[in-house]
């Protein structure tokens, strides 16, 4: 039975020439096997190899999540162009009841070698706040996968490293959807920019923030890290320096994001024990220091407030704003002017013992769930991103030292709850978030309703499987085990000491 007539042309801009994918033909095989061929064309002018990837629908094309649990031959990495490719997809693979007749099939081809699989949860945020290069086709089209993407606004506008790659209109070419932010430090400016180029975001920065800086109790310049120095947001004037400059940005570069990134808003002014500041920062020049002094403090929350408001007052209500710092994930009110919030070193800050236990439990106040609702909802969110770039292990049944990907944890607990799971790069440091990304991609498709919440048990089921949580000591680095299906299928386990990608 002729099930599909499909094609589809995948391309990146950035590239020379850009594989093409044509007459796809989806037949089921008559033999009973439940085996289906899925045929395709595949050209490239490079000649280049090529990563195909498969992608099923049984909702007749409306959505593309369906599960390809088990396909072979011209799929995956290593594919060169050529006509009559063959797909083989076991279609009985986890079902028997599926509806042939509403199947579709794509076939997307990159010849940068990059995997497009239907990914669960649809929420996925990547966090680099490195160096990228983003004038490389299969940065763009790996960064083009996620939803959310959280990056350093300086490197892409004006006077920036990349200011001339129009990076965010190819991600949007390939993901019309997605939202990228860029890194703003609401409370600091970088030292090296005094010296940088002129045009250039945080040159701008350092400079127009000169007159609005920071002095210790001593007198001293106040530092919240070794490389940047504070700024003043309870002067009206750094404020408004601090949005022009984000402005000027905006309208003059080549690359417009969707919003920024705050870092990093607290009940109180964050500082590294790192710096060896000579007395303590003193934001109001009344010779007391910042955390011996409430009203200081409480001057400080309400500059915040006002910087939030200008800057939706200056650059618009559809201008995404996103929270760094704990203060968001702890005050409703406050967590009410986001589109959301960065649950950075998730789940060891804030949330008191046992971490995980407090932040997956429904009727604790301040937990991913309740919180979660606290967050604005007309830009597309809440986004509510889960971080860490912590490693965490075990030593497994065998004697051997186990790796755990915190990312994959954040899945399962993303899953529960709508939440965006963020995974970092193995050599993700403290200094520096850098790209990652699952090495096993699952597929749950939409969610059939919200968790539910038995004993140590956290459930949520999805049009084609589910997810499992079993809470153990709730506390960081290994709180629970976890477990998802898909298809019936069990594809990924954490159970320890056993663990099962």
């Amino acid at each position: 039975m002729l099930l599909l007539l499909l094609s589809l042309n995948w391309a990146v801009v950035a590239n020379a020439a850009d594989p093409v994918v044509t007459n796809v033909v989806l037949a089921q095989r008559a033999d009973g096997s439940g085996l289906v061929d899925i045929t395709y064309d595949v050209a490239d002018a490079d000649g280049d190899t090529l990563a195909i990837t498969l992608q099923l629908s049984d909702d007749a094309g409306a959505t593309w999540f369906f599960p390809v649990l088990e396909a072979t031959g011209d799929v995956g990495p290593g594919i060169l162009p050529g006509t009559g490719r063959d797909i083989v997809w076991n279609a009985r693979a986890g079902t028997e009841d599926l509806v042939l007749d509403q199947v579709r099939a794509r076939v997307l081809a990159s010849d940068a070698q990059v995997g497009f699989q239907a990914t669960s949860p649809t929420h996925i945020a990547i966090t680099d706040f490195g160096v990228v290069d983003w004038a490389d086709p299969a940065v763009i089209e790996k960064f083009s996968r996620a939803d959310l993407c959280l990056v350093m606004g300086h490197h892409l506008w004006m006077g920036g490293v990349s200011e001339n790659v129009d990076a965010i209109a190819q991600l949007k070419a390939l993901n019309p959807d997605i939202v990228v932010l860029a890194y703003v430090s609401v409370k600091s400016a970088q030292l090296w920019a005094e010296t940088a180029d002129p045009r250039s975001f945080w040159y701008k920065w350092f400079h127009r923030t000169a007159p609005y800086l920071v002095y210790t109790t001593l007198g001293e310049v106040g530092m919240d890290w070794p490389t940047s120095r504070l700024i003043n947001i309870l002067e009206p004037g750094c404020r408004q320096v601090m949005l022009e400059t984000i402005m000027e940005m905006q309208a003059g570069s080549l690359n417009v994001f969707d919003g920024v990134y705050w870092d990093y808003f607290n009940r109180v002014l964050w500082v590294s024990q790192n710096v060896p500041n000579e007395g303590d920062p003193d934001m109001d020049g009344d010779g007391i220091g910042h955390w011996a002094d409430p009203d200081e403090m409480v001057a400080y929350r309400a500059a915040q407030i006002e910087l939030i408001n200008a800057a939706r007052d200056s650059l618009g209500e559809d201008f995404i704003q996103f929270f760094n710092g704990q203060r968001a994930y702890s005050d409703s009110t406050f967590a009410a002017l986001a589109d959301g919030a960065y649950y950075e070193l998730f789940p060891t800050l804030y949330f008191p013992d046992p971490d995980m236990g407090h932040a997956l439990d429904p009727d604790f106040e301040n937990s991913l769930f309740n919180a979660r609702r606290w967050f604005r909802t007309n830009n597309g969110g809440p986004y509510v991103v889960l971080s860490s770039i912590w490693r965490t292990g075990y030593r497994d049944t065998s004697g051997v030292n186990t790796y755990v990907s915190t990312g994959d944890k954040f899945r399962a607990i993303a899953l529960l709850g709508d939440f965006y799971a963020s995974w970092n790069s193995d050599n993700a440091n403290q200094v520096g978030l850098v790209y990652g990304w699952s090495t096993h991609d699952i597929s749950l498709g939409q969610p059939l309703g919200p968790a539910t919440f038995e004993g140590p048990f956290i459930r949520r089921d999805f049009q084609y499987g589910k997810v499992e949580i079993e809470m153990t000591s709730g506390r960081y680095p290994d709180p629970f085990d976890y477990r998802i299906w898909e298809l019936g299928k069990l594809v990924s386990e954490l159970a320890i000491p056993y663990h099962t990608p």
